[in-house]
């Protein structure tokens, strides 16, 4: 095992394709970021002015197909991106991207919005496998993982970039934040056709013909199907933190001493009935920020043990930051938990390919790292509805004030987007104190009960499959 030092040092012997390959990664993530951070506030969010203000239960099937339609779709391209280029896969997957977000754009319609969310879905899908599997082409197997914690770490330069942006854009309106991804995504074109020519994988064609008989063929190694279903968990729990999680920020959590304290500049912070709150935006900067700083160190430290028991800790920390960010209504303890979130993301995610990567047979990279969809489509797809269904009746504040005023033989006609307000005005309180009267009574942190209790049966699960495969 090579010290840090050295790790640091071999990475200028990483060839020039690995960097523009990041480069072009970096793009697709900053736009597709900014349009991410403001999908759960934008769809589902009450009072938000322009916002589309459907129910959480329709934010989760949105979600849900997105998940479902962008992690399937690698499963049936990465085989194709091995045989007939990865260059020609990656320009029509942003093609793909482009027209989708136009759509988002222009149109507030249920269908037309699940319409833009399939294309986004399928676009994604064709470039993740695509992008993936030419750089794993790049990385000799000795410093795989120090390629993807680089991976990783340039990723989240793009990132960090986005929470800013996405704010900017959409202080100016909802549409600008859908268009501005559009011009972003678009410009990687230019990137792409500087690309090597791809040529078909004569090595593995006859292989690639029986493509898909091959994807099943290798779900049913037990040592593959069971790997993937344990890290179905640790997709539902990073689904929670994307798609939930902001909802459960604006509704619950209380920034604004945390703002005072640390003299946040206003254009960190967000105006809200209970005064100026740091800004959702940028509390998610704050897990961008650590990775971009920590994910080489964290990295090399992983390195030092095996792939599965690596993940495990790393599912754990995310298990312990998700729950950490609702122990009370503190900014806090909301910060304290994202930055434990964080650590167990970046050692998660990188490992998750770094493991896929160190099985595949030479040339069928994207083939083997499109497998790790299988696991974010299960758990992605079922934790967006789980999230919708689980926040709507346990944690959203709209929906408890209406079940409050119910309860209490209050008379309310109007709709749940102004429910809370009703009840404010109702109890001749603020919105601070009407707030913390929801939360005594009604608990809306048990919302991550279920979902930890997901993660707990992953990190048992991998515990059992390495003592299995891996131990022995």
């Amino acid at each position: 095992m090579i010290g840090f030092k050295e790790t640091i040092i071999s990475i200028r012997t990483f060839p020039k394709e690995f960097w523009l390959l990041n480069i072009i990664q970096m793009l697709e993530k900053l736009a597709y970021w900014a349009v991410l951070l403001q999908m759960p506030i934008y769809t589902a969010q009450k009072g938000i002015d322009g916002g589309l203000n459907w129910e959480q239960y329709i934010k989760g099937i949105v979600f849900f197909v997105w998940a479902m339609i962008q992690n399937i779709t690698p499963v049936f391209t990465g085989g194709i991106a091995d045989k007939f280029g990865r260059r020609k896969l990656l320009a029509i997957s942003v093609v793909i991207i482009f027209l989708s977000y136009t759509i988002l754009a222009t149109q507030r319609d249920f269908y037309l919005i699940i319409a833009g969310v399939i294309l986004l879905g399928i676009g994604s899908g064709v470039f993740k496998p695509a992008l993936q599997g030419a750089l794993a082409a790049t990385m000799p197997k000795e410093r795989s993982s120090t390629g993807w914690g680089l991976y990783f770490m340039l990723m989240n330069f793009a990132i960090i970039a986005a929470p800013p942006l996405s704010k900017y854009l959409r202080e100016l309106s909802w549409s600008t934040v859908f268009w501005g991804s559009a011009v972003i995504i678009f410009a990687n074109l230019i990137f792409i056709f500087t690309l090597k020519t791809d040529t078909s994988n004569s090595e593995h064609s006859e292989e690639s013909s029986f493509y898909y008989k091959k994807v099943f063929s290798d779900l049913k190694k037990p040592e593959i199907f069971l790997f993937l279903i344990c890290m179905s968990g640790f997709a539902i729990i990073y689904m929670q933190f994307y798609e939930t999680l902001p909802n459960f920020i604006y509704d619950w959590s209380d920034t604004s001493k945390l703002a005072s304290e640390l003299s946040f500049p206003r254009f960190m912070l967000m105006e809200t009935p209970r005064g100026l709150m740091i800004s959702y935006e940028w509390l998610y900067n704050l897990n961008t920020i650590l990775v971009t700083m920590f994910v080489l160190v964290a990295a090399w430290l992983m390195g030092l043990i095996d792939r599965i028991k690596a993940i495990t800790i790393g599912i754990i920390l995310s298990i312990a930051g998700l729950a950490l960010t609702s122990i009370s209504m503190s900014g806090s303890w909301l910060v304290a938990g994202i930055i434990v979130y964080t650590f167990g993301e970046m050692i998660t995610n990188p490992k998750f390919n770094d493991y896929l990567s160190s099985i595949a047979p030479g040339g069928l990279e994207s083939s083997y790292m499109s497998y790790l969809n299988i696991s974010m489509a299960i758990g992605l797809g079922g934790g967006s509805l789980l999230g919708g269904f689980f926040y709507g009746r346990i944690a959203e504040k709209s929906s408890l004030a209406l079940d409050y005023m119910q309860s209490h033989g209050m008379h309310y006609n109007g709709d749940m987007a102004s429910a809370f307000d009703f009840l404010t005005k109702s109890l001749g309180s603020n919105p601070e104190q009407a707030t913390r009267l929801l939360w005594q009574t009604y608990s809306p942190n048990l919302i991550w009960l279920p979902f930890i209790i997901i993660g707990i049966a992953s990190v048992v699960g991998l515990i059992l499959y390495r003592k299995k495969y891996i131990a022995n």
